[in-house]
Parts: structure tokens; sequence; C-alpha cells
């Protein structure tokens, strides 16, 4: 980074105010998703969805159009004139955005500040602020979008969330705002758009609230990495390694007695004895192929025989990569084990 002369941050156009000028700033955060896969219906009347609370402070609300979504999760307190550059690169709507709001106000004592359009703007004035924005993005937000990529996604066809935008911003507790830049990206690729109704996406946005519960970071932590890898060698790794920590982590909330027994039916004149031996047999399931299998009998009712086949498939390929032998791109499932993550995650077939 670069340290400014006090001369030359002043030639910016901004001012030093003394320590005894504080501010309070309330601080938020709004990512920008283009949302590929999903259209509203043509014949439908409405430009956005419902907006959807998912979890304490954050919201999210699908659009057609990026301002009006902006306008919608933060009302006026936020000039949205910047997302109009998303014009300039030709990307589709609907676009989908969620809003993370901080807790607790911060103070901004003295430093450079300038103002400008309405809005203040300061000089490297929170490096070390924003924290529990910080927080969010890395901890909560994985699960969250991990979520609405289940709810709003079919087997048949898997929506994309690719992000376009971040503005982490500040509001003061008189209502003039803080910002910094925003930087608008895009992309292009082949993909087909299903169209819903304004109802239909308003439930599976609120379907997306129950998977916040169930996933953790580090479970869905991988998934969220392989979402916008262009790498498919880094895709497939990163969608089965998402598999190998849900299934233990699924795995590790069964139990014998609890889930398992029943699916022996020990006759009643052998039962103490066999009941043991089959505990036996569950308890000391160690490997992920033995526990994936546990799995499909006991917690993902939805899975056939293709989607154990598929696993085994995807299993071999990653152990022959992790023994150094090599395995074609193109030879790599990176499909089938996305689709195989999302349907034991929940999602729909249509």
């Amino acid at each position: 980074m670069i340290n400014l002369s006090k001369r030359s941050i002043e030639t910016l156009g901004y001012k030093e105010y003394p320590d005894t000028d504080i501010l309070e700033i309330s601080f938020g955060i709004i990512k920008v998703y283009s949302l590929r896969g999903v259209v509203f219906e043509n014949d439908c009347k409405c430009t956005n969805s419902e907006i959807v609370t998912l979890s304490d402070r954050c919201t999210v609300v699908i659009a057609q159009s990026v301002v009006e979504a902006s306008k919608l999760l933060i009302s006026d307190e936020f000039s949205v004139g910047e997302w109009e550059l998303l014009s300039e690169t030709k990307i589709p709507p609907p676009f989908l955005l969620i809003y993370f709001k901080e807790s607790v106000p911060r103070e901004l004592r003295g430093g450079f500040r300038q103002q400008k359009d309405g809005c203040i703007l300061t000089y490297d004035a929170f490096s070390s602020e924003k924290a529990e924005v910080r927080v969010w993005e890395e901890e909560t937000l994985p699960i969250i979008v991990t979520s609405l990529i289940v709810n709003l996604s079919t087997l048949d066809n898997p929506v994309e969330l690719v992000p376009m935008g971040r503005r982490v911003f500040g509001v003061t507790s008189g209502g003039a705002r803080l910002t910094e830049g925003s930087k608008i990206t895009g992309g292009g690729s082949g993909y087909v758009s299903l169209p819903k109704s304004i109802d239909k996406i308003n439930g599976l946005l609120g379907e997306s609230k129950k998977l916040l519960g169930v996933l953790t970071k580090d479970v869905c932590r991988n998934f969220y990495v392989a979402l916008n890898e262009p790498d498919r060698m880094k895709q497939f790794l990163g969608y089965f390694q998402f598999l190998e920590r849900y299934t233990h982590s699924t795995y590790k909330g069964l139990s014998y007695e609890k889930d398992a027994k029943d699916v022996f039916n020990v006759p009643q004149r052998i039962n103490k004895p066999v009941s043991k031996f089959f505990g036996n047999v569950f308890s000391n399931s160690k490997s992920l192929a033995q526990r994936f299998h546990w799995c499909a009998i006991l917690a993902w009712n939805n899975l056939e025989e293709n989607d154990i086949e598929a696993f085994l498939e995807a299993k071999k390929v990653r152990d022959e990569l992790s023994h150094g032998e090599h395995v074609e791109e193109q030879e790599l499932p990176v499909e089938k084990v996305k689709n195989l993550a999302l349907k034991i995650l929940g999602t729909n077939k249509d």
C-alpha cells in the first residue's frame, strides 16, 4: 500500500478533521449477483420479488433492475447511481442482491474527509473497521449463497449466482453516508433460463431459510468456492470435498439405536447378540464410502441407485488424482458431482 503525505491527500480534495470531531457510523454491505437460470414469467407484472429476511440483519431480493433492488433493500439512504454501470455490461436480468447490516455503530474520530454528491468520502479511515462485514462475508455468506442456489435450482436446470459487484457503505446517525468505490464485473457463458412465477420465486427464497440452520461454514466452504471457479479440476475437487465433509457430518449425527437398528430387522430370538454385532458394523464404518452408503440408507431418502454409482465414480477419480495419476480434464465428472451435491442438499427435480 502506498502511504501518501498529508499534502498529497489534501490535493485529492480531503480535509483533515481533529479527533474531537466524531461521527457515529453504521456499516452495511450489498452483494450483487447475476441470477442465471431463472427469469420472471413473460406475463408477470411484478419487476421484483418480495424482500425476504434470511437471517439476523440480512435480507435478499430478486429484481429486473439493480437500482430498483437497491432501493428496496436500503430505501433512499443510499444513492445507487453507480449500479447503472451494469447497463453498459449488457448483462441480462434478473439480479439477486443480498444486504447485511452490522449490529453496532462505530465511531470515526477525525481523519481525512470530503463531501461529494451528498456523501462523506474518507481516506483510509476504516481499514481496521467493518469487522462484522468481513466476518459475515467469510463465514455466513457462503452458507446463504449455497442455500439460495439449492432452492432456486432444479436438478435439470441448476442456477448460477455470478458475483457482479460488492458495495460497503456507512450511514451516520444524521443520515449522511460514507462510501467506498464499487467494482462491477461481467462475463459471458452459455446458460438456459426457465421462467418462474413471482409467487414461485417468493416461495423459493423463503425456503432458503430452512437450510441456514443446517449448513456450516466448514461444510459448505468448498461448494461455495467451486461455484464460480473456472478451472474444472478445482471445481471437481471443491464439489467432492463438499460431499466428503457433508457425508461425515451427516453420519456423525446418526446412531445405530435411533436410526439404523430397524434397517436390519433382527429376529427377536437372537436380538441381543446380533443387534450388538450390527451396532459394531455401523459404528466401525470409518471410510467415506461406508459412511456415504449409510447416509443414503438412513438420511438422504431421495437418492437412487444411479446417485450411488455417480458417487463411486467420482470417488474413484478423486483417488486416482490423490495417487498422482493423470486424469484428462474432459473426464472429470464435474457436472455429476455438482448435481449430486445439489440433490443431497434438497434441490428438487422440477
